[in-house]
């Protein structure tokens, strides 16, 4: 089943869930992206465009009754950006995990790993202490 999750046509992008992988269209550009051999950079460019794709992925969610975490990888990506210390994506990222309304307990288990680690910046480090022992977002 190909399920389109997102477009943003001013940056010719669009996604699409394909049960275990996605299909990523940038410029003309298609990549397959599967969930063993995961690499997030395709996936970046939603957190620069996050109030048009939090309206879809919500639409998306709502219509077919289903879970951000069984169509988009926002696990894998936090994960990568993590381990690859991060700084900017990362700060998105967690913007973007508020708007969804998504704190659950594997990405608070992720973001416990920066919270405390010097290599991210302490307005990230705040944003992310903030979120965990709040569970709200206040920025």
């Amino acid at each position: 089943m190909e399920k389109k999750i997102m477009s943003i046509p001013e940056q010719e992008y669009e996604c699409y869930y394909l049960e275990g992988s996605w299909e990523i269209t940038h410029k003309g550009i298609t990549r397959e992206i599967f969930r063993d051999s995961f690499n997030g950079v395709p996936f970046y460019i939603i957190f620069e465009n996050i109030e048009t794709v939090i309206r879809q992925l919500k639409r998306v969610i709502q219509t077919d009754d289903v879970l951000l975490s069984d169509i988009f990888p926002i696990q894998l990506i936090l994960e990568e950006l993590v381990d690859n210390q991060l700084n900017y994506w990362l700060n998105l990222s967690v913007d973007f995990i508020v708007g969804m309304d998504m704190l659950n307990e594997e990405i608070v288990n992720i973001l416990l790993k920066t919270k405390n680690n010097k290599v991210f910046t302490q307005p990230v480090r705040h944003k992310i202490r903030h979120i965990i022992l709040t569970n709200d977002y206040e920025y």
